[in-house]
């Protein structure tokens, strides 16, 4: 698990704006694809936003610590 994000995007291929763009690479969400000319845009490389960087699995693992929980 780890943060989500709703951006707004201009494709780089013909410059359509997309105000609502998902964005949540911990989950996968990482690719968007303009609706108008198809160009895929790597949401990671746009928004300089790394699913290293957004990850909550240690905080998540330790609370599960903290009762006990494996």
């Amino acid at each position: 698990m780890g943060d989500r994000y709703i951006i707004t995007l201009v494709c780089p291929g013909c410059g359509v704006i997309d105000d609502d763009v998902y964005y949540a690479p911990t989950c996968g969400f990482v690719k968007w694809q303009c609706s108008e000319c198809g160009h895929v845009v790597d949401l990671e490389e746009y928004t300089g936003i790394s699913a290293a960087g957004t990850s909550n699995a240690d905080e998540i693992k330790a609370l599960l610590d903290g009762f006990g929980i494996e």
